[in-house]
């Protein structure tokens, strides 16, 4: 009888859960971000959502219906649209209200920094994936700690200048690194690996566009449980 009123009550949890918002395709939205746009700039007759109001407000209703329009076919119908729609207007208006709170900038500035790991991530397993120098057991082992988890943060700054001529350039961005202290030497050393053979594949051209790279400040981040033993070292107690 328990084991039943357990079951009847998950089954009445998860349907009370709402349903998980699907992803919007990216053709979709990309026609919704370009339309939205269009209908903005128009000279004669401009018009924009009002993110002050409510999506279905009179006001914005015309925006819709327009965009709507503008965006329907076969592969997406209206109301698939009108879906996409009301999503993109609600991001829009969370950017709003953030933007007005102060909070926007350091918005992006963390989305920035969660976007590097995972370019470097990709990055370096691509790098391992495609090297003909390594074995199948050596880039297996190797793909436990190319992932997120694994990668240091980064922030950009810029390069103080030197000299006269120098402080008269544009300046140079930099990044500052926040090093995990608890990854371990082998760790750091297959990283280093896959970044040595990313950069021997990139033009020269990109070389030159590689910005400095520093180490600012040990990163406070913990490993993640699941790492592999010869990932993690162990760090000596604070006093």
């Amino acid at each position: 009888e328990l084991k039943s009123l357990t079951s009847s009550s998950s089954a009445a949890a998860t349907a009370a859960e709402p349903p998980k918002e699907k992803k919007i395709a990216k053709e979709l939205s990309s026609a919704i971000h370009s339309t939205v746009k269009h209908l903005r700039d128009q000279i004669d007759n401009a018009m924009e959502w009002n993110t002050s109001l409510s999506f279905t407000d009179i006001a914005n209703r015309r925006v819709t219906d327009e965009l709507v329009t503008a965006c329907q076919s076969d592969k997406f119908p209206a109301a698939v649209v009108r879906k996409a729609a009301r999503i993109y207007f609600a991001s829009l208006k969370r950017r709003s209200k953030m933007a007005l709170a102060g909070k926007l900038d350091e918005s992006k500035k963390r989305q920035r920094k969660v976007q590097r790991k995972h370019n470097k991530a990709h990055s370096r397993m691509n790098a391992c994936t495609t090297s003909t120098a390594i074995t199948a057991e050596e880039k297996s082992e190797a793909m436990k700690i190319l992932t997120v988890d694994y990668m240091s943060s980064e922030e950009t700054g810029q390069e103080s200048a030197g000299s006269e001529d120098e402080r008269q350039a544009p300046p140079v961005t930099i990044f500052k690194i926040s090093p995990l202290p608890w990854r371990s030497d082998r760790a750091n050393s297959i990283i280093a690996s896959m970044d040595r053979k990313t950069q021997r594949k990139s033009s020269n051209r990109a070389r030159e566009l590689c910005r400095k790279r520093y180490n600012g400040d040990p990163s406070t981040r913990q490993p993640p449980s699941s790492a592999p033993a010869w990932a993690v070292k162990e760090l000596p107690l604070r006093s």
